[in-house]
């Protein structure tokens, strides 16, 4: 059984040295407002325990929570990416150094599922360490809410041709077949009850189709479905398990493997939320609220949106950044990581640019559960929109990406 990290929790209740966090703003320019998209943190596998139970002859390790919901060690990295962010936001004049954020200086609103409340719950347990701090939650735990919901939301059967048509040429440019044999190899694939009594049997794309109801989210049926649900349990036990030997039943060692079942991984994600017709339809509800937040002036100064891989995914896609590498990660759209959208204003100017960084979670931060400090801080990548300058887009250029992407 996989179980609670005792000993990082007593690392918390001790107290670790604080980020000095991202580098500060130069002096010319003053941060004004930031927007979190973030990724839930470390979870149990979601998929099925029958459909990964019937792919492989071995057993899966055990979880000590339920399938999809946030782990112990989940939490605690959680907490020290929230004390991270926390110091660099007050760093950056954003929140008060000492006092307790206000509903003006900070809101946090999470999709209604244990794994993404409890996300923000241990977000604002790091980054507010005795405050109490509410987190919105819209519809009942356990139900989806439509903010972060990645559906489809368009229902005219032109809309759904192109949908699948991209999705379909998508895959056609995929390659996987290289890949797909390591996760036959690791997980003896051909051995399983889903091959008994089949004598060539194998993970192939043959055969792949996909869905695009109004409504219901993209999906895909098949091998690459069963191969993405896969990779992502030995990603979470990866991430979650002490033991590197014993990961993929102790066949799963190698760089090239890793990369391989990354390559799985982030395809599976792209053909399904990350094709232009696709992603600009999913990612509306929440580019609209990118969208009144930065322009509304009542908008608190920093905002924390918990969601999952999806939501990113789409909203980098309908914005028209497809093709960046977050250097120490496996993941496009790591577990934990945040999408973050800042306000700047030149301080002689008066002008104001937006600009769109991913901070991070490295894959061995992930694993080893290291705290996030000024000497191993967390990934930081700065996204260059399109149509803009390397400093980021005016406000009237970043309103214009926004009305192509809802288009």
């Amino acid at each position: 059984m996989i179980l609670p990290l005792r000993p990082l929790l007593l690392a918390l209740a001790l107290g670790v040295s604080t980020a000095t966090a991202m580098a500060a703003p130069v002096a010319d320019e003053q941060l004004q407002q930031v927007i979190l998209l973030s990724r839930h943190n470390l979870r149990a596998p979601v998929v099925a325990s029958g459909a990964l139970a019937n792919a492989t002859p071995e057993t899966w390790p055990r979880w000590d929570v339920g399938a999809g919901e946030l782990t112990t060690k989940g939490g605690v990295l959680e907490v020290y990416m929230g004390r991270y962010m926390g110091q660099w936001l007050r760093q950056a004049t954003l929140l008060p150094v000492s006092d307790c954020p206000q509903p003006t200086d900070f809101h946090a609103h999470a999709n209604s599922l244990q794994r993404t409340q409890a996300t923000a719950q241990f977000f604002v347990a790091g980054a507010f360490p005795g405050c109490h701090v509410a987190i919105e939650q819209r519809r009942p735990l356990g139900t989806m809410d439509p903010l972060f919901n990645p559906v489809i939301h368009r229902g005219d059967a032109a809309f759904r041709e192109r949908a699948l048509l991209a999705m379909q040429q998508a895959l056609g440019r995929s390659e996987l077949a290289p890949a797909l044999a390591v996760v036959e190899d690791i997980t003896r694939y051909p051995q399983s009850a889903v091959c008994a009594g089949r004598s060539d049997c194998h993970l192939t794309l043959a055969g792949t189709t996909f869905s695009a109801e109004p409504g219901k989210e993209p999906r895909a049926s098949g091998a690459l479905a069963l191969a993405s649900g896969l990779v992502d349990a030995l990603l979470m036990q990866h991430y979650e398990a002490n033991d590197a030997s014993a990961e993929g039943w102790g066949r799963l060692n190698t760089e090239a493997q890793w990369q391989a079942l990354a390559q799985i991984r982030n395809r599976y994600q792209d053909i399904l939320f990350g094709t232009p017709e696709v992603a600009r339809d999913v990612a509306t509800p929440l580019l609209a609220q990118v969208d009144t937040l930065l322009n509304d002036p009542a908008s608190p100064k920093v905002t924390l949106l918990v969601g999952h891989d999806s939501n990113i995914g789409s909203v980098l896609a309908a914005l028209g950044i497809t093709d960046y590498t977050l250097p120490g990660q496996y993941e496009k759209t790591p577990i934990g990581g945040l999408l973050q959208f800042e306000r700047w204003r030149d301080r002689r100017r008066g002008e104001q640019r937006i600009r769109l960084v991913y901070v991070y979670p490295t894959t061995v931060q992930l694993r080893d559960a290291r705290p996030l400090t000024d000497a191993q801080p967390p990934g930081r990548v700065a996204l260059r929109l399109p149509g803009c300058a390397a400093r980021g887009c005016s406000g009237a250029q970043f309103q214009q990406l926004l009305q192509r992407a809802s288009r």
